[in-house]
């Protein structure tokens, strides 16, 4: 590893484990500094602060997810297809480390406006996806947006609550197809969603990428 991706790597995996431990909140740059093994000339390099620290981090694992949620989603035509692909690879992604899952879903919601911007950019994109099933409506007018943001809300607000409170996340056997439930149901009807509950998981990648930190 070249010697700036390396110092990026050791902030990277620093700001992680020390949001886990105490919340970005309560992290002060000599503390990330000190957990990383760096000077502060070092980390002025690569960061204008902390925030801006946060919001580097959080989009490559942001750009991870979406780099290895494509391969599965992409070549699917159909929608309820697609959601489901999508569902599966964001539960495995947040559910893979748990340090992870919260720096993601929890820790961003204070970690400063370009952060909360490129967030909200991502669950827009989510709402999207999940609005398409209009399509499947013989009126595509009878359902509005606001139902996709409603379910897509309820998505994000069930895995933050697990998350929050320091939980694992339940099998992916059980939520994902729940999920799937509530999110097909007013669009293709009650058995389209009966039929998700009965659906297995994809199979699972061989290797998935791990985080920049942990690539030697």
């Amino acid at each position: 590893m070249a010697p700036q991706q390396d110092q990026r790597a050791r902030v990277h995996d620093a700001l992680i484990d020390l949001c886990f431990e105490r919340g970005f909140k309560h992290v002060e740059l000599d503390d990330l500094l000190a957990r990383a093994g760096l000077d502060r000339p070092v980390f002025d390099r690569h960061f204008a602060d902390l925030e801006d620290c946060f919001f580097q981090v959080f989009k490559f694992e942001v750009d991870r997810y979406q780099r290895e949620a494509a391969p599965d989603r992409e070549p699917l035509t159909d929608w309820r297809g697609r959601v489901r692909a999508s569902a599966y690879a964001l539960f495995r992604f947040l559910a893979a480390d748990q340090r992870l899952g919260r720096f993601v879903l929890v820790e961003s919601r204070v970690a400063g406006e370009r952060t909360q911007v490129f967030a909200g950019q991502q669950i827009e994109a989510l709402f999207d996806l999940i609005d398409e099933g209009r399509q499947e409506l013989a009126d595509p007018g009878s359902i509005t947006r606001a139902t996709a943001e409603a379910i897509g809300g309820g998505v994000f607000n069930q895995l933050y609550a697990v998350i929050g409170r320091g939980a694992p996340l339940p099998p992916e056997r059980e939520i994902v197809p729940q999920l799937m439930y509530c999110i097909v149901l007013p669009y293709a009807g009650r058995d389209a969603a009966h039929e998700e509950l009965a659906i297995p998981p994809p199979p699972s990648p061989a290797e998935p990428s791990p985080p920049l930190a942990r690539r030697g």
